[in-house]
């Protein structure tokens, strides 16, 4: 099997999304800029085409699939790409171009192309709420957020379903592939915590002391960006745990995604 692989640059710039808003704040000068306003609908969840040059998002209160090329110069544009049924969270597969998305309450992962083609539905579930992908091992990971509160993994057809982690009430997944762990924010004890990507050897890396505001997640390396509220918090995990306040906004944050430049596919279909 052929893998996909990211290098890893320098810090550049940090996308997130607020209440029909998606911002970015440039690492090196501190400087934020407003990137698309009045988007009529709450955003959970931002992923990026490096290949292509597009970042996706759900608008969950408009039941559609969104992107918008980055970068790019201003005015930036949004372009519709699917239909979805309240879609929560999304993430991209860019090895074989495809968008996979949880919608809250069908409890569906849905898929298609990365231009809305070949769209399908790969699984039924409890209410959905998170999603991420690991591309080295080809599994989809999801929580579930309805009557059962759990992690669970899939191949990305749906099948091989399993229970990674059980009672925790999830907003937020990643997955660094390189030390072979999962991350993810649990909303009712506002933790940041982490595991093996069976599940196994499950910790607290760090305690936001906020409840029920903690939603979104990137992780780029050793180094774990998520929002806390109206703040956006950098996680470092080695060599030692260290947490600190990057930013904070005016109004809740609910989605982060770190972008360097230099990301680029070099992998291949296999």
């Amino acid at each position: 099997m052929n893998y996909l692989f990211y290098s890893l640059g320098l810090q550049n710039k940090l996308i997130y999304s607020t209440k029909n808003t998606i911002k970015e704040i440039d690492l090196r000068s501190g400087s934020i800029s407003v990137l698309l306003a009045n988007l009529g609908s709450d955003i959970y969840s931002l992923d990026c085409d490096y290949t292509n040059g597009y970042i996706y998002f759900p608008r969950h209160n408009l039941d559609v699939i969104s992107r918008f090329r980055y970068p790019a110069d201003k005015p930036y544009t949004v372009n519709n790409v699917t239909t979805a049924a309240q879609p929560i969270s999304l993430v991209i597969d860019p090895l074989y171009e495809n968008v996979y998305w949880t919608e809250l309450y069908t409890g569906k992962i849905c898929r298609c192309n990365l231009k809305g083609l070949d769209k399908a539905c790969i699984l039924q579930d409890d209410r959905l709420y998170a999603i991420t992908l690991d591309h080295r091992n080809r599994w989809l990971y999801y929580s579930t957020f309805g009557t059962t509160r759990k992690i669970r993994r899939v191949r990305l057809n749906g099948s091989e379903k399993q229970t990674i982690i059980d009672s925790v009430e999830v907003t937020g997944l990643g997955i660094d592939a390189y030390k072979n762990r999962s991350y993810w924010m649990e909303y009712q004890k506002g933790d940041l915590e982490s595991s093996d990507l069976n599940g196994a050897n499950a910790i607290k890396v760090v305690s936001t002391n906020k409840t029920r505001t903690n939603i979104g997640i990137n992780v780029y390396g050793s180094k774990i960006y998520c929002s806390s509220g109206n703040q956006i918090l950098k996680v470092t995990v080695s060599p030692i745990t260290m947490a600190e306040v990057i930013h904070t906004d005016t109004t809740g944050i609910n989605s982060v995604l770190f972008h360097d430049g230099k990301n680029k596919r070099i992998g291949k279909k296999g």
